[in-house]
């Protein structure tokens, strides 16, 4: 059964029970935000549920709006009036149509489908981040705190005690992405 269904008009619907979701907060904050609507409900996939383990059909849609929350995440300039994020190219969101398990409504996924819910997440981005009153990276920390890591660089000092003549080295990563693990 899947936990997520796509309707003819693009829009997504949780089909899900509380035993699919757990702990059963999970599915009822799932299901208030997607009562407000697919962008609310992605939104809320995307941002607050990255590294958990869900459904198929829930995960693959949770990829796709964490796309969104990371898209923000690298744009270090974006503030409260700059929120303009271009949706994926026609070739990503190809690949993500080709990517789809099987699902209700899984012939609804198409680029332009993509498209559209990709801007109700933006709204929704908006919309929430207007009556948070917080910063971007306030408003995204407090959905899940492993997005402040996205966008950055870190410098790590490591000691190499058996070379006298360079004791220490630089180690640089840069942070892409949210993996499921």
């Amino acid at each position: 059964m899947s936990s997520l269904r796509l309707t003819p008009r693009g829009h997504l619907l949780i089909t899900a029970s509380e035993d699919t979701f757990q702990p059963p907060t999970r599915y009822r904050t799932l299901e208030r935000a997607f009562a407000r609507g697919s962008g609310y409900g992605l939104l809320e996939l995307g941002a607050r549920e990255v590294g958990l383990t869900l459904p198929g059909d829930a995960a693959h849609w949770r990829d796709f709006a964490a796309k969104f929350v990371t898209t923000i995440c690298t744009q270090p300039d974006i503030d409260r009036n700059n929120h303009s994020l271009p949706p994926p190219s026609t070739a990503d969101l190809e690949q993500f149509v080709a990517a789809a398990p099987p699902m209700d409504g899984g012939e609804y996924v198409t680029p332009a489908v993509l498209e559209a819910l990709w801007a109700g997440i933006a709204d929704a981005f908006r919309s929430e981040l207007s009556e948070s009153g917080l910063s971007v990276q306030a408003f995204l920390q407090r959905k899940n705190p492993a997005w402040h890591l996205v966008g950055r660089v870190h410098f790590n000092l490591a000691e190499n005690r058996r070379d006298e003549e360079a004791p220490f080295a630089f180690l640089a990563t840069y942070t892409m992405r949210l993996s499921a693990n």
